[in-house]
């Protein structure tokens, strides 16, 4: 831990945190110390001097709770924005003084101005309550984990091992399509050297399947880092094309897709599957998978040859938190009272690694699920 973080644990402005360390103060040494001896030893102001003190004395805020708050908040003031400054403090929603209460429910960061005003006596009409602040933490909070979704997604930001299907000849004809060729990869020469590539870079199913494949599934062998290949592939291809957030647009019903007929996308959320029977074969029918709600209803046929491994195929059949880049083909506006109808064609489906949660609990019993006796059950949106 950084001797700024040990500062800020206490609620000492982030500002003030880094002008101290740099000038030799510690915590310890703050702790011992009068206000006149930060000032004169430490080149700190009286005000800055006294915001320490009176900070240092309380109980300092758990490390993990201050990662995860920090870190839920992009280090950014949940009112403002970052508007009236980069500088933050964690501020207690109720007042240290009279609750000690340093958990995740009660924090929230502000920048120096907005803490002023959520200190200020009542009655002025731009006053911050602890209602407003705890409205403003939970409502920036998932504006924030939607930003970082989105940014993942689109700079397709997935553990290669995590990878489940990869329609490899429709990457390849994107590649084609936008790139002029199929460029190379970190894992190319490899793939090519094993024959699980042509010369000209494209995937020879043919050779993998009489040479390679045990033949209850295309990809039944030990791989040659066949994913991340074609997870390089299409983050090349994402730096010319874009991909919309089908997800964020499926919210709104058909007023959000009717205008993505033709376009490339990702969708990240909790989507159903039909199970294929084994062994999978170049003549096995697709799958159908689907992510169904009252405003809608998008499908997706997956190509059961493209399962990357005996785990993906046994995760089909079930329901699974997947994000899944695709080129929507049709947007058909639903009967009266009925879901519109979103069809598209999968590109590779991957668990996400940053994704949007669907449930009102804090990010602190998220992301300790084994404290709290939680499972790994999600809901989809109705």
């Amino acid at each position: 831990m950084s001797k700024i973080d040990r500062f800020i644990r206490y609620g000492v402005e982030s500002r003030i945190a880094e002008k101290a360390t740099s000038n030799g103060l510690t915590t310890s040494k703050a702790r011992v110390l009068s206000q006149k001896d930060m000032i004169e030893k430490f080149d700190l102001s009286s005000a800055e001097a006294k915001h320490i003190s009176n900070c240092i004395k309380r109980a300092p805020i758990d490390k993990e709770v201050v990662d995860l708050l920090l870190e839920s908040a992009n280090y950014t003031c949940c009112v403002c924005h970052g508007v009236k400054g980069t500088s933050y403090i964690i501020h207690h929603i109720e007042e240290y003084e009279k609750s000690q209460n340093n958990t995740y429910s009660n924090l929230a960061v502000l920048c120096p101005n907005d803490h002023d005003l959520a200190h200020r006596p009542g009655g002025l009409s731009n006053d911050l309550s602890p209602s407003q602040i705890q409205k403003a933490k939970m409502k920036w909070e998932k504006q924030v984990e939607i930003h970082d979704a989105q940014k993942a997604a689109r700079a397709i930001e997935i553990d290669d091992s995590a990878v489940d299907y990869i329609n490899v000849m429709r990457i390849e004809a994107m590649c084609a399509k936008h790139l002029g060729s199929i460029p190379f990869t970190t894992i190319s020469e490899k793939l090519i050297a094993y024959g699980i590539l042509d010369r000209t870079r494209k995937f020879d199913q043919n050779f993998v399947r009489n040479n390679l494949s045990n033949g209850r599934y295309l990809f039944d062998y030990i791989n040659h880092e066949e994913t991340e290949h074609y997870r390089q592939l299409l983050s090349k291809i994402s730096e010319v094309v874009d991909f919309v957030d089908l997800s964020e647009m499926a919210a709104k019903g058909f007023n959000g897709v009717k205008d993505l007929e033709g376009k490339h996308a990702f969708f990240i959320g909790g989507v159903y599957s039909k199970s294929p029977d084994l062994p999978i074969t170049s003549s096995s029918p697709p799958i159908a998978m689907h992510y169904p709600t009252k405003k809608i209803n998008i499908f997706w046929d997956l190509d059961p040859n493209y399962l990357m491994s005996m785990s993906s195929i046994s995760r089909m059949g079930r329901k699974n938190r997947y994000i899944v880049y695709c080129s929507i083909r049709s947007v058909e506006r639903g009967g009266k009272g009925e879901p519109c109808q979103v069809v598209a064609s999968p590109l590779l489906i991957s668990q996400p690694s940053k994704f949007v949660h669907k449930t009102p609990a804090i990010a602190y019993i998220r992301r300790h699920r084994d404290e709290f006796n939680d499972d790994e059950d999600f809901d989809i949106d109705e």
